[in-house]
């Protein structure tokens, strides 16, 4: 019985690899990159066929000759893009394409791009269950709400996506149905990770070498008072504005409000060296008064800017008057309204999800190396919640009382 659902498994999804790009970032071409003792494509591959798929397709394009020894080793089969210039988009096609031709009878094709390596079997596995259960929709997996890779795409979406020709890409074609994407929550946070940078690489080899396991942020945090700061008040506008990685400075009452907090911090008697601020103008000001009057009690403290406690970005949306957005953009504007966590605007735009992971981020480096007795950090609204629920063991998601502008909370482990 079990042998016959896995063989019913393995005929029923593909796997379609992206190892077609520059790498150019990387200045190292991306898919041969070893982590632990198998290459990138190759990691990903072993994680496929351990979640019971054997139909895979590799997308070459850019150093195609230097994959040809690992495919002909692996038995998987290759797509070549001639047009991989062009963008990946230009590879989704190709390897969907690919992938129609030879496996017509699969439902549905895992892609994901060589350069997120430690995707799991495990994942793949979890969204292969769901899938039988939403067997037309697209599928993702989140880890703490954040999106990652594999993205499933179902088979009746082949033909469409191969015939587009507009701009967007395959996100252009997700966000048109965007009523049928699931999203499957996962534990396995490697399949956030990609190595589109050296930085990136860095990381994955760390998180590697680590049994794929983060410090837990509780663990860093014991022992520690954390003083989480709002900005003060920032300048007004003539209407209502969204306003996220928009970069507006204090109001007059702003900064009133951030000297009485400081009046209030003092005692306190914090002991800091460094206050950890946003790069936006709004929260630097607010640290840099901080600075001035807490200084006189702990004597010098430097400000250290991080920008992983930059407010959500709202892409396009950044800085726009509300009525301007409600009115071009309705159907948008009431669906943010109704997932507010989750809904984001474009390419370039969060939501308070990948807010959440790049804060939480942020913090745990700073614990990491600075293991002071008190941390103090001046950040925004959104940021504040992620931080503080998450430090309480809790997500972005979860109630969280309001921390009103200039105000602060102090957190005790």
């Amino acid at each position: 019985m079990k042998k016959a659902q896995k063989e019913k498994r393995q005929s029923s999804f593909a796997a379609i690899i992206l190892a077609a790009g520059y790498s150019s970032r990387m200045k190292s071409f991306k898919p041969l990159l070893p982590i632990g003792e198998l290459t990138a494509v190759e990691r990903l591959m072993s994680s496929v066929r351990a979640a019971g798929i054997d139909d895979i397709i590799v997308v070459t394009g850019y150093s195609r000759e230097r994959l040809q020894p690992v495919l002909n080793m692996s038995g998987a089969e290759e797509a070549y893009n001639e047009r991989y210039d062009s963008g990946m988009f230009s590879s989704v096609q190709k390897g969907i394409k690919r992938a129609d031709e030879l496996f017509p009878s699969a439902s549905g094709y895992f892609l994901m791009p060589a350069d997120c390596p430690l995707i799991d079997s495990d994942v793949i596995a979890t969204m292969s269950a769901q899938i039988e259960k939403h067997h037309d929709f697209f599928c993702v997996p989140t880890f703490e709400g954040k999106k990652g890779h594999p993205l499933f795409i179902p088979h009746i979406y082949s033909d469409e996506i191969c015939r587009y020709e507009g701009s967007g890409g395959l996100k252009a074609i997700t966000d048109k149905y965007w009523d049928k994407m699931t999203r499957i929550p996962v534990r396995q946070e490697g399949c956030l990770l990609d190595m589109d940078t050296p930085a990136g690489y860095h990381d994955i080899l760390s998180f590697w070498n680590n049994g794929c396991k983060r410090e837990e942020l509780r663990d860093l945090a014991q022992g520690r008072r954390i003083f989480l700061i709002r900005h003060g008040e920032t300048r007004q506008h003539c209407e209502k504005m969204l306003i996220g990685q928009y970069d507006v400075p204090l109001s007059r009452e702003g900064r009133r409000q951030i000297v009485e907090s400081a009046s209030d911090l003092l005692l306190y008697h914090p002991q800091v060296e460094a206050i950890y601020s946003s790069d936006l103008k709004r929260a630097e000001e607010s640290a840099e008064i901080l600075r001035h009057y807490l200084s006189q009690e702990t004597g010098h403290i430097r400000i250290v800017k991080e920008k992983g406690f930059r407010e959500i970005s709202l892409g396009d949306w950044d800085g726009q008057p509300v009525s301007r957005i409600r009115e071009q953009y309705p159907d948008e504007y009431r669906r943010r309204g109704e997932d507010i966590f989750s809904f984001k605007i474009g390419n370039t735009a969060e939501n308070f999800y990948d807010m959440q992971y790049r804060a939480v981020s942020a913090l745990r480096e700073i614990m990491k190396k600075d293991t002071s007795g008190d941390l103090m950090i001046v950040a925004h609204s959104g940021v504040i919640r992620a931080l503080e629920n998450n430090l309480k063991g809790m997500r972005v998601d979860d109630m969280w009382e309001h921390v009103p502008k200039g105000r602060f909370t102090l957190i005790k482990i």
